[in-house]
């Protein structure tokens, strides 16, 4: 009798210490985010405990404007972030040592989630109705530029034409209301707040036009540190895997985690995938140099994690 207990105790402590070894080796990893639903499944595997699963002790860091991201990477607050393809292109010909670890979301034609909106009360029926008018976009080089100025260029109008002004995706509605601008570059959720109070209405479907599938979103992290870390940043990408699957079989739980962290759901059901291949760059390195933002060929396989 006395013995089994004892037996049982050590079996116990045996356990504990063999959790509390997993839990040292626990690698550390700020994770910085801003708030869209792009971003979902790293909110789905902290609070559904996919990432301690994994290995990984990370703590979610809310940044406002996607453009602070490389900075903190590079000062080392951030170990892992969000980006998109043409921020990528852009720090990699600046000589910053960031490298895709991820995908994030995917533009597709079905739901297409990118419009150009214009403001109620003016008429603009085609590409060609905006020349002369301000369109706000949400930062020069962005995507939702950088594509703008492609789906213009493929209607036949040349964005020298448009009037491009920079304003923030939350603040869109206010501008289009007090007719600061004539139309929007937008995406969701801030889309659907614009159209269904009649503030505005969607011109077109510009980003599925222009190639109805292309990377969105996408996770990166310094090279130096993925070098250091790369049992780390595989399983931060099994655990958005993971995550994805699950918020795929439990919606409704999947959209209270997102209206807990961002204080919104979005709408449709985005298309997130976390695979990446170099033509997913490449493709932004073509449209790039039609618009005029690069020089150069892009090699996409030097901007994935090695």
């Amino acid at each position: 009798m006395i013995g089994r207990q004892i037996a049982r105790l050590l079996g116990m402590a045996t356990l504990g210490l063999a959790s509390l070894g997993a839990s040292a080796q626990a690698t550390k990893v700020n994770v910085g985010y801003v708030p869209a639903g792009d971003w979902v499944p790293a909110l789905v595997a902290k609070d559904k405990g996919i990432f301690d699963k994994h290995g990984l002790d990370v703590t979610l860091t809310k940044v406002a404007i996607i453009s602070n991201i490389p900075a903190a990477l590079m000062s080392g607050s951030l170990q892992i972030g969000v980006s998109t393809p043409t921020v990528l292109i852009d720090t990699a010909d600046s000589g910053l040592d960031m490298a895709a670890i991820a995908g994030g979301t995917r533009f597709v034609k079905d739901p297409a989630i990118f419009s150009v909106v214009v403001r109620n009360g003016l008429t603009v029926k085609s590409a060609k109705d905006l020349e002369g008018k301000r369109v706000g976009v949400p930062g020069m080089r962005s995507i939702a530029d950088v594509l703008l100025r492609k789906w213009l260029l493929d209607q036949g109008v040349q964005p020298s034409k448009v009037n491009l002004v920079e304003a923030s995706f939350p603040q869109m509605k206010d501008l289009l209301k007090g007719g600061t601008v004539d139309a929007v570059a937008v995406l969701e959720p801030f889309r659907s707040r614009i159209v269904s109070d009649q503030t505005g209405y969607r011109l077109a479907d510009y980003v599925a036009e222009v190639n109805p599938d292309l990377l969105g979103g996408i996770w990166v992290a310094r090279q130096q540190w993925l070098n250091a870390n790369p049992k780390a940043a595989q399983a931060f990408r099994a655990s958005l895997t993971e995550a994805i699957e699950f918020m795929r079989k439990n919606p409704d739980e999947a959209k209270a985690i997102e209206a807990k962290h961002l204080g919104f759901t979005t709408p449709v059901a985005l298309p997130y995938s976390v695979s990446l291949n170099p033509a997913d760059f490449e493709v932004y390195g073509r449209i790039g140099r039609e618009v005029g933002y690069l020089q150069k060929p892009v090699d996409g396989s030097r901007l994935m994690a090695k």
